[in-house]
């Protein structure tokens, strides 16, 4: 849901009908014309696609225009978690795994104003993330989400989403899984690909 919320914000509809060439086909009372009036007259010329051209079409051109406005973005960034760890118990619960313990794995700086720690995440003994801060409580959590980028295969070094052909073999009709369902071992990836 962030997702779908974030590429169909003003923000980027407007970017977007911006960049198709939107400000010289507008015809309206303001110029240059706003970014509120730029993003519903993207949203209709992708409404008008569908009508005309069909969904195939219209799939494909959001596909190449919306979709890839997320390539080189970090997922974490656009899908905030807000209680990375209590969400990080319950899929290691839902999973049968034991609970995640922290474990202080390095310190610098102690009673300092530029104190760091650095925590890592484990369950049954296995390392599942690390996470810096300036307090304890802080590297927690960034361990905490550092596992679950982890788990959803969702880290730096992931492969890119596919585009082009490579993205036709997608199975667009299937729904991902809903976050309270996620399960280790079962799925593969949180975005369906």
């Amino acid at each position: 849901r962030a997702l779908v919320e974030y590429l169909s914000s003003e923000k980027i509809t407007s970017e977007i009908g911006f960049g198709i060439g939107l400000k010289d086909l507008i015809l309206c009372q303001e110029y240059p014309p706003s970014s509120l009036t730029a993003a519903k007259s993207f949203q209709a010329v992708v409404g008008t696609l569908n009508a005309s051209a069909g969904l195939g079409r219209c799939q494909v051109f959001v596909r190449d225009f919306v979709v890839t406005q997320i390539v080189g973005k970090d997922p974490s960034e656009i899908w905030q978690i807000e209680q990375p760890l209590e969400l990080l118990k319950d899929i290691l619960a839902r999973s049968g795994y034991a609970e995640p313990e922290s474990r202080l794995m390095l310190q610098s700086g102690k009673n300092t104003i530029q104190a760091v720690y650095q925590v890592g995440v484990y369950s049954n003994k296995t390392f599942l993330g690390s996470g810096y801060g300036e307090t304890i409580e802080t590297a927690v959590e960034q361990a905490a989400h550092d596992a679950l980028r982890r788990l959803f295969h969702i880290t730096e070094t992931r492969d890119p989403l596919p585009f082009g052909k490579d993205a036709d073999n997608i199975a667009l009709k299937e729904t991902n899984v809903y976050i309270n369902e996620w399960i280790i071992n079962k799925t593969q990836n949180i975005i369906n690909c």
